[in-house]
């Protein structure tokens, strides 16, 4: 079965690389010619990675703020980026997100933000390639989990190489269509391990106390709450989302599309729902998520643990692709050129570009491979959610100024994202100790947008970044 749905993926890669691509932004963002179906899906399939299936499912037990924040949380995203979409019509030409901050704000928050990127994505990738492991061992037994991990990872530094955004968006449908049809058929397989009515497990259910209607604010943590539900507007705004915006044909279509994806993706998570609902009636309460996944294997068949294995695997792939694609885009056109001499920025041309891209594939992907597979996951978790917590406070509120028609010198921009990496610093020190939690993101990106604003307006001899010629710059590219 794992065998005949990579083939399946290969040959999808293979259809989309043998189209000969000529110039940098066709490989970079496509020939703005994706259907609306297709960004949604590539949407979802960059949202959802492999740690949704193996904790997410796992962790239901944790109560019903738990549940909601996650539900909650894909909507939020994605008409946060819906909305943002819709102003960004000047910005379509542009190739990334990081190129967007250098048009607005100068060189320097242009490869600001595509450092920070790059090194969240990287170890995001990383941590796919270790689910990816992790699941191939627990499902799989008669097989090497390392040589199904670095066969699949292979396949798809390939095809994210040679094909460009076009195998990418390709693959990431059909492995989209996979996991949310795979997904539904796990929650009917475990409804019907638990040997009850669904009016009995939502009974059940509901006489949880953490399940009580109080603890959708977290009970006696009502601030607390309120920050993870805020900051779940803010945290998908990156490159890698972003993306899209510059994909489609229009604002309006990349509206459409967000809208549709913070839909589907509500429901694809109340799927996942549902299944961490049924394990939860079903496993045993005192057993960890190692050994909640091992009684699963235990019980069920070797048909369903390869169902299991191809969902995690069509999830990671998805996650992991449109990661190191954004991350060489914004290497070759982003970094490379604003780093070198003007003499040999001008000598860069479409096949540096591009080659320039392969090798950061290859450079990214043979970096997250032994990180995976030499580090643990717990540790690589932290490092990627820290890097999360840091890139919204230092680069979304430049990012979103700009997009509502902000603009000021690039020394104004470097002091507010220089306050707002302070100010996660400051909230880990002061902050949280008082209140337990590291949901800075909406604090301190506010201190960042509030720094530039008053800087901006008195600080004098704040001119305005003159903007280049939109349509002279189209032409260009």
């Amino acid at each position: 079965m794992i065998i005949y749905f990579l083939l399946s993926v290969a040959l999808l890669s293979f259809y989309a690389i043998r189209k000969r691509i000529t110039s940098f932004r066709p490989y970079a963002v496509g020939n703005r010619v994706f259907s609306t179906a297709s960004l949604t899906a590539t949407i979802l399939a960059t949202y959802y990675g492999g740690g949704t299936m193996m904790s997410y499912i796992t962790q239901f037990s944790d109560g019903i703020f738990w549940v909601s924040w996650r539900i909650f949380g894909v909507m939020a995203a994605c008409f946060t980026l819906s909305w943002l979409g819709m102003r960004m019509g000047k910005f379509m030409y542009h190739i990334s997100m990081a190129e967007t901050m250098g048009r607005a704000y100068g060189k320097y928050p242009r490869i600001i933000t595509a450092l920070l990127n790059i090194c969240y994505s990287t170890v995001l990738v990383a941590m796919q390639i270790d689910i990816m492991t992790q699941a191939v061992s627990i499902c799989i037994t008669s097989v090497s989990p390392l040589f199904i991990t670095i066969l699949t990872t292979l396949m798809l530094v390939t095809y994210a190489i040679f094909g460009g955004i076009r195998a990418i968006v390709l693959t990431d449908v059909w492995q989209c269509i996979t996991f949310s049809i795979i997904i539904c058929l796990l929650a009917c397989f475990m409804f019907k391990q638990t040997d009850r009515s669904f009016g009995q497990v939502v009974a059940f259910t509901a006489a949880q106390k953490k399940f009580g209607l109080s603890y959708l604010l977290l009970h006696d943590r009502k601030l607390v709450a309120t920050l993870r539900y805020v900051s779940t507007f803010f945290y998908c705004i990156e490159p890698a989302f972003v993306h899209n915006i510059y994909m489609a044909s229009s604002p309006q279509q990349s509206k459409k599309a967000f809208l549709y994806a913070g839909i589907l993706g509500a429901i694809i998570m109340i799927c996942f729902s549902l299944v961490g609902l049924f394990i939860f009636v079903w496993v045993p309460s005192n057993l960890s998520e190692i050994e909640i996944w091992d009684y699963i294997m235990v019980h069920t068949s070797p048909l369903l643990k390869g169902i299991i294995c191809i969902c995690v695997l069509a999830m990671t792939m998805s996650t992991a692709d449109s990661r190191l694609h954004i991350c060489a885009v914004m290497i070759s056109y982003d970094i490379v050129p604003n780093i070198l001499p003007m003499r040999l920025r001008k000598k860069l041309s479409f096949i540096y570009h591009y080659r320039i891209a392969h090798m950061t594939i290859l450079v990214l992907a043979t970096l997250s491979i032994p990180l995976a597979l030499s580090s643990n996951y717990f540790i690589a978790s932290h490092i990627c959610r820290f890097y999360g917590r840091l890139y919204a406070p230092i680069v979304v509120a430049p990012f979103i100024l700009a997009v509502l028609g902000f603009r000021t010198t690039q020394r104004t921009v470097l002091i507010g994202m220089v306050a707002g990496a302070l100010s996660v610093f400051a909230w880990l020190e002061w902050v949280y100790p008082l209140l337990k939690t590291t949901d800075s993101i909406f604090p301190c990106m506010l201190v960042n947008g509030l720094v530039m604003l008053v800087v901006h307006y008195l600080w004098p001899d704040q001119k305005r970044i003159k903007e280049p010629n939109d349509n002279h710059q189209l032409i260009n590219q």
